[in-house]
């Protein structure tokens, strides 16, 4: 059987903080997980930009590690 090779586009949707499509490069999309207590999860996309814009400037240095 002969397979067809078809190319696959991959949309990641819009950010979860400025709503802006995201396209894919070496840091976007960022995958920001959030589990409860219980175990129940979500997982949302965002630029890597937007995620370092609103991390808290703290002393114990939240900043992201790997750009």
């Amino acid at each position: 059987m002969k397979e067809q090779s078809k190319k696959v586009e991959v949309h990641f949707g819009p950010c979860c903080f400025c709503g802006e499509n995201i396209f894919p490069t070496n840091i976007d999309p960022c995958r920001i997980t959030v589990e409860t207590t219980n175990g129940k999860w979500q997982v949302w996309f965002c630029h890597g930009n937007c995620f370092k814009e609103r991390i808290v400037d703290h002393p114990m240095d939240l900043s992201p590690a790997h750009f």
